[in-house]
């Protein structure tokens, strides 16, 4: 043991760590007989610089006097392959990472070590070069700081001319391998957060600037294939094509975050050249579309609704005064328009107008839009100014109305994102209608008339319910309210119904306006949602025909929670991805029938039903309902120890046979068997079993099958009356429970098929009849349990028991 822990303290020995660097030294070149020897050395040197920083001064004293990171740059440059580079680059980054002393540090960033080692010719073709090279990058950035950047880059006078470290990792920016992307990110912020005026002024100018214009092409060049995911006409089944757009989307928001990040380092220059890109590349192409300018001949070809998500989630993600500011100078440039004309004609001038869009777009000026060229199949710039021209010259050409707020609302309507807001396309409507509550709801929103808005600058939508729709001073977007509820509620009674996740978006957009509007409605828009309400109420009804209707009353306590939840989720929480999602539900779906789309349909008919039921709850009583205790009736008259024996009954154990019918059934492994089919509905449940007679009890069977009563539909056969074929439900809806509400089975298990043959045709229909006589007992619980919720009255009966 003595002896194990002498050689431990021995290796670790300044004695030892001079014989491992000479013995470094005498390398001549590096090549594969000697390669391993080589990486031992160097490990060796690591383990006891490492240790030596935290324990031995001298050792590191000797680590300088031998110019031992001399050696590391000489090992690269003698070596005949490349073999070597990736094992040195690990060992350096250990070192590096693991330096606690400020010496120790300093000293391996001077003397040109890490430039030299950064500037190494690699191979970078195969292999796990890369990584380790990126790696050994991020952990040299990991340990700058301000009085250490000057070592790693060259200068001119004040001007820096080079920054090997940052100009090397940035080519690694747009890697593949999204590890060695993401450690170029950290390597950057690293960078920005410790820059001097003269490493900045290097870094936001060009050529090192182009980082930042290539950072925002690669984000639009994957919203381009995003929209093309969301508007794919190939068969596709939804389920695959919401993985692919949340995957498409999760890199975007991605890349959001990390421009948030840039930003957040408070730096102007910084923040200027990020935002300019942002503005020049991304935004203003986008919204190009959004404005309706008449023409789009410099659009980009993306649809309104991935423009509006995209520009959505940028503002929330990003965020930012001038981003903000000149988004809402953009999209409310007709209104703002609209206004400073009707203070021109009261006033006769605009000071303190409304409509003074100047400020807003202050973060524009002089700004050039990169466009696509479709006739010169490239790109070119459209100055901010020709667009602002543009915008005049429409409002102008649409000055014959008389100024009436009716004319007004219909000049508003027709024009930038109120048209589309309008639109019959519904998530477009309801993502126009979230970008307008994104803008209204922004902190970073200055400059925006307080009249407008209602509120005070420091104030949100949701936390003072007036806004720039919901002001009662008769200013024109308050006139478009009407419109604006009337459209979403055109969305909940919409024939054929839209899916029910379009409608609990839908519900969630009309809580946030009712409860700014008092929760009060016309009475156009009161009917329309009755109209709704007793739709939603009829199609619950139905599924009480369904083959899942003893599941009704489980499903309404799952979905009831996870409705209340949507309609109070907070806005700055909510993502609008639905947005891309309900565009995808829009399109058809396979009709095929079976028992898993059977159960689907009737959890879509309980969610609707649950979402008119809250609304109507939020606009007659001013508030959400909670869960309602939903009573099962009592038991039957039936012997309850026989109603016990049946429910209770498992796979094996034993039944009483009863009322039990004699038949035959066949089975592909056991051959045909004499069985006697037991059917029962206690309360809400009920059970087909098929037993065999006991071998000793006569009046006990042992159980051999068990199925759910609802959904059997039972049938003879038309050219055997004496064959009864039975639908077995073999979907599991337990599976849906656990991976939530919105879970979908992309590929359903078939149904099953029973055949059962008795003696005689009567014996057939009598047990055809059992059948069906328990399946309506079961029915008719179920039907009690929920009378109440179902009762026109029910909102009137929840307010007397709340007055008890």
């Amino acid at each position: 043991m003595w002896r194990s822990l002498w050689r431990s303290i021995d290796r670790f020995s300044l004695q030892h760590f001079k014989s491992v660097i000479t013995e470094l030294r005498q390398i001549k070149v590096v090549n594969a007989q000697n390669r391993d020897t080589v990486v031992d050395l160097l490990q060796t040197i690591v383990e006891i610089v490492t240790y030596g920083d935290r324990q031995d001064p001298l050792i590191f004293e000797c680590f300088m006097e031998y110019q031992v990171l001399a050696e590391f740059v000489r090992v690269l440059k003698i070596s005949t392959s490349s073999t070597i580079e990736a094992p040195l680059l690990q060992y350096l980054s250990i070192m590096i990472q693991n330096m606690d002393s400020e010496h120790a540090i300093y000293y391996c960033l001077s003397n040109d070590y890490v430039n030299n080692i950064v500037a190494h010719p690699y191979n970078f073709d195969a292999g796990d070069l890369a990584l380790y090279y990126v790696s050994f990058l991020r952990a040299v950035s990991s340990k700058i700081s301000r009085d250490t950047l000057c070592l790693l880059v060259k200068v001119h006078g004040d001007v820096v001319v080079s920054f090997p470290m940052y100009t090397e990792a940035l080519k690694f920016a747009q890697h593949e391998e999204k590890m060695i992307q993401t450690a170029i990110r950290a390597l950057t912020l690293n960078i920005y957060n410790i820059c001097d005026d003269n490493v900045y002024q290097f870094i936001t100018t060009p050529p090192a600037s182009i980082y930042f214009s290539d950072l925002v092409s690669s984000l639009r060049k994957q919203c381009l294939q995003l929209d093309a995911l969301v508007n794919s006409s190939e068969d596709k089944c939804t389920h695959q094509r919401n993985k692919d757009i949340f995957l498409k989307t999760d890199k975007i928001v991605d890349d959001l975050f990390y421009f948030k990040d840039m930003l957040s380092v408070g730096e102007s220059r910084l923040s200027r050249v990020v935002t300019q890109n942002l503005q020049s590349l991304l935004i203003l192409p986008l919204l190009l579309p959004l404005l309706k300018l008449g023409e789009n001949k410099g659009s980009y070809n993306i649809s309104a609704v991935t423009s509006l998500y995209i520009v959505s989630r940028l503002l929330q993600v990003v965020g930012g005064k001038h981003l903000i500011n000149g988004v809402a100078g953009l999209l409310l440039y007709h209104y703002m328009a609209l206004c400073q004309r009707d203070a021109i004609a009261t006033n006769g001038d605009i000071a303190g107008s409304i409509g003074d869009a100047s400020p807003l777009l202050h973060s524009l000026n002089d700004i050039n839009i990169k466009v696509s060229d479709h006739e010169a199949e490239g790109e070119k710039e459209i100055n901010i100014n020709y667009l602002l021209q543009h915008l005049n010259v429409q409002t102008s050409s649409n000055s014959h109305f008389d100024g009436s707020p009716k004319d007004d609302n219909v000049y508003i309507e027709r024009f930038g994102i109120f048209a589309y807001l309008f639109s019959d396309n519904h998530s477009i409507s309801l993502a126009s209608l979230f970008l307008l509550l994104t803008l209204a709801e922004n902190k970073d929103l200055e400059h925006f008339p307080a009249s407008l808005l209602g509120m005070s600058q420091s104030q949100g939508l949701m936390n003072n319910c007036e806004s720039a729709f919901l002001k009662v001073d008769g200013s024109i977007l308050v006139g478009l309210m009407p419109q604006i509820l009337k459209t979403l509620l055109k969305v909940l009674a919409c024939q054929p119904p839209v899916s029910p996740p379009m409608q609990w978006h839908t519900g969630w957009f009309l809580r946030k306006l009712l409860q700014c509007q008092g929760n009060k409605l016309t009475d156009d828009n009161i009917h329309l949602f009755n109209t709704s309400y007793e739709q939603s109420r009829e199609c619950l009804q139905k599924e009480l025909d369904g083959c899942w209707f003893d599941h009704i009353p489980d499903t309404i306590g799952h979905e009831w929670g996870s409705c209340k939840k949507a309609l109070e989720l907070q806005f700055h929480v909510k993502d609008p991805l639905f947005t891309l999602e309900l565009e995808i539900c829009q399109q058809a779906i396979d009709g095929t029938f079976n028992s898993c789309f059977a159960w689907e349909r009737m959890v879509d008919a309980v969610k609707v039903f649950i979402l008119h039921l809250q609304l109507k709850a939020l606009i007659f009583m001013g508030c959400l309902l909670e869960k309602p205790s939903l009573e099962s009736p009592s038991d039957s008259d039936l012997g309850k120890t026989y109603s016990r024996d049946i429910s209770s009954a498992s796979f094996g154990s034993e039944v009483s046979l009863g009322s039990g019918i004699p038949c035959r059934i066949a089975f592909s492994y056991a051959g045909v068997r004499d069985i006697y089919l037991v059917a029962l509905a206690r309360g809400i449940s009920g059970k087909l079993i098929l037993a065999e007679k006991h071998p000793f009890r006569s009046q006990r069977g042992i159980v051999i099958a068990i199925a759910p009563l609802a959904g059997l539909s039972p049938r003879i056969d038309e050219d055997h009356p004496t064959w009864l074929h039975l639908q077995i439900r073999e979907f599991e809806p337990n599976f849906v429970k656990a991976k939530g509400s919105e879970s979908k089975v992309s590929t359903p298990p078939a149904d099953g098929r029973w055949t059962l043959g008795f003696h005689s045709a009567k014996a057939c229909e009598t047990a055809r009849l059992l059948i069906l006589e328990e399946t309506c007992k079961q029915r008719s619980s179920v039907e009690s349990m929920l009378a109440p919720l179902l009762r026109e009255d029910y909102l009137v009966n929840v307010l007397d028991r709340q007055g008890d």
